[in-house]
């Protein structure tokens, strides 16, 4: 930026700082620098904690278990043999991994839609495709409903969408 038009902005905008010396914004830039290192160098641990959360979530739901499975059961099982295997300081890491109940819908719902968002977007690449669909009713009159869909790709792919 010019000099002249960082001064007017400084000027305009700034006004109850204009006073300050030069060192006041430079200790301010050095500040700013090393949060945003400090928000890197967490952000890269978090990554791993965000990764474990998801395969857990995934495991959970392809499973068909319920929610609070991950948070009562796998979370408490994996700090156990953490613990036993590698000891109490390994362990404490696994306590970055978030396994609530709301965390692990909320990522259900973060895959699902992806994976629709995954299939939308290879039905509108594919030539051909194809829908069935079928519907019954259960012992306890829930009605069951399933649709595959089918496409051409590279590979032969098919997904299919359980509803009930």
């Amino acid at each position: 930026m010019k000099p002249s038009k960082l001064l007017y902005h400084h000027s305009t905008i700034h006004s109850k700082e204009a006073d300050r010396p030069s060192d006041f914004f430079e200790r301010k830039l050095k500040t700013l620098n090393q949060q945003q290192t400090t928000k890197i160098q967490i952000s890269s641990v978090d990554e791993k904690a965000l990764l474990a959360s998801y395969r857990v979530t995934f495991r959970v739901a392809k499973a068909g278990k319920p929610h609070t499975d991950a948070e009562n059961l796998i979370f408490p099982a994996a700090l156990d043999m953490v613990e036993i295997m590698l000891g109490k300081q390994e362990a404490n890491k696994l306590k970055s991994i978030s396994l609530s109940d709301n965390t692990t819908e909320r990522r259900i719902n973060d895959m699902t839609g992806d994976i629709r968002e995954q299939l939308a977007e290879n039905l509108k690449k594919s030539p051909h495709f194809a829908l069935q669909f079928d519907e019954s009713t259960d012992v306890s009159e829930c009605t069951q409903s399933i649709e595959f869909v089918r496409f051409e790709a590279d590979e032969a792919i098919m997904g299919d969408i359980l509803f009930c």
